[in-house]
């Protein structure tokens, strides 16, 4: 007996690529009744715990083409508004949200999580759910800790509700403020270690015995697409002169890509797992993701209609028709 996993990626509103390449293989070959779990980081952890929580796809992806503005609610004024006016000045520049306060309050985000989840509580699914936060004080090691919830028994977190699952694994720093949860503390987006949640996703499946070995699990591993960004050697410099302005700047500077590290650290982390996953499962496991054709921020709820005819157009592609084979041969 195998057991199915459906694993999404975070991305913040390009969880709407999440959510349409779903629906197409739902649509085709049932492709959610099927799974026997969800895996999910940030954007991705939303759209698992609905997905657990027997919410319809169709209802996810309205969310996304219709509740932006609601999920990315400024707190104050936001960037895309006032950015022009701004002089270099350094006293002007801290001022700015994202610098000594979030862009975006959790307020419309958490209104949402609260209208598909109403009180339960990850324990109450009947599937599995696994969702990465990353914890910012654990008092067992002192420390700042990478932190996976999940909806077996056996899991310290899994008593915790599904909206502060996930207003935890969604909370971006910078973007959103810090989540606290009762008793727990302090919570921030799962991305920062594992924004493709593939191999916590393994390891939970494990730990919770749902397979007796891996050769028992197929796992289909579902992207917000890759942003065709980076640091060209020309773009470097002086690599003295790269400190937090260069590394954390919230807007494109030439070549160089806004909040660079963020970036880097969830775009990286998102690959490497989409590696260590391949290693662990060969051919039982699966990705499906593409590279836009342009950069497309977290908080770029705007533009969605781009992300829709991009998606759209990966449907036609080689690469999508295989993993449709893939499901349709692995996910029966």
């Amino acid at each position: 007996m195998t057991f199915k996993i459906l694993s999404c990626d975070g991305g913040g509103i390009r969880g709407l690529i999440t959510a349409l390449l779903i629906q197409d293989l739902d649509q085709k070959y049932g492709l959610i009744k099927k799974a026997d779990g969800f895996a999910g980081t940030s954007t991705g952890g939303l759209i698992a715990l609905a997905l657990a929580k027997g919410t319809a796809i169709a209802d996810i992806v309205e969310i996304y083409q219709t509740k932006g503005k609601e999920i990315f609610e400024c707190n104050g004024w936001c960037f895309g508004e006032v950015e022009e006016s701004f002089t270099n000045e350094a006293n002007s520049n801290l001022e700015r949200p994202g610098y000594r306060a979030s862009m975006y309050t959790n307020a419309g985000l958490l209104k949402i999580a609260k209208n598909l989840f109403h009180d339960a509580k990850l324990s109450d699914l009947s599937k599995l759910a696994v969702i990465n936060t990353a914890r910012l004080w654990d008092p067992k090691i002192q420390s700042w800790a990478p932190c996976t919830f999940s909806s077996d028994k056996n899991n310290p977190f899994s008593n915790i509700s599904l909206c502060d699952a996930a207003l935890a694994t969604s909370a971006a720093p910078t973007y959103f403020p810090p989540y606290q949860i009762s008793g727990l503390g302090y919570f921030v987006d799962g991305g920062l270690f594992a924004n493709n949640p593939s191999v916590t996703a393994i390891a939970e499946t494990l730990s919770s015995r749902k397979i007796q070995s891996l050769d028992d699990m197929r796992l289909l591993s579902i992207g917000t697409g890759m942003s065709p960004e980076g640091i060209t050697p020309k773009s470097i410099g002086n690599p003295l002169d790269w400190g937090i302005s260069s590394w954390l700047w919230p807007f494109k500077s030439g070549t160089v890509p806004s909040v660079a590290l963020l970036k880097l650290t969830m775009d990286a982390t998102s690959k490497n797992s989409e590696l260590e996953a391949k290693r662990l499962l060969n051919d039982k496991y699966q990705r499906g993701n593409f590279t836009l054709l342009n950069p497309l921020a977290l908080d770029d709820w705007k533009n969605t209609a781009d992300l829709v005819k991009q998606t759209q157009a990966y449907l036609m592609t080689d690469d999508w028709k295989t993993v449709c084979q893939w499901v349709e041969k692995c996910w029966g």
